[in-house]
Formats: C-alpha cells, structure tokens, sequence
C-alpha cells in the first residue's frame, strides 16, 4: 500500500496524440486537484467540470480509495458523490 501523493499534469488530445504539459508550470499536486474539486462543486463554480476532474481523480486512486475518500470527506464530498455544504462562519460585518 502507497500512501504518497500523486503528480498529476495538464494534458491535451491533438488529432491523433495526447500532449501531456509535464513541466513544473502545469504541475499539479493531488492537494491542488482536491482544492480544484471543491472550488468546482463546493463552491459551486462549474459543477460539470468538477464532476469530470472529481471521476478522474477517483479513477487515479483507486487503490487506495480509504485514503481518497477520506480526503473528500474533508471537503464535503461522501463516498457515494453526495455534495454536502461546508459550514462556515459568518463575518462580523458592522
């Protein structure tokens, strides 16, 4: 069992290949594919693309899917794919 972090990258199809953006500039950690998901579904900023990037991410870890869905717990996302809103607090506004 692996419990490290997955490198995840910016990639493309052409007519025939994918282009994959390895370089440090498209790098992305599993932790910023996490915060991608929330601000897509969470925050409800373009649940359709969360969805995809939230099915790729899950197809990526499947292995080790006790620590995946704990990390979606986190954000408020269940096991089944139910979205639940995060609480937070209010600000004081005066």
């Amino acid at each position: 069992m692996v419990d490290e972090d997955k490198t995840y990258f910016i990639a493309t199809k052409d007519k025939k290949d994918f282009l994959i953006y390895a370089s440090e500039l498209y790098k992305l950690s599993e932790i910023d594919l996490i915060n991608l998901i929330k601000i897509c579904i969470i925050e409800a900023r373009n649940k359709g693309v969360g969805k995809k990037i939230l099915a790729v991410y899950r197809d990526s870890t499947q292995q080790r899917n006790h620590i995946t869905t704990e990390r979606l717990k986190l954000i408020g996302i269940s096991e089944t794919g139910d979205i639940k809103p995060i609480k937070q607090k209010r600000a004081n506004i005066k």
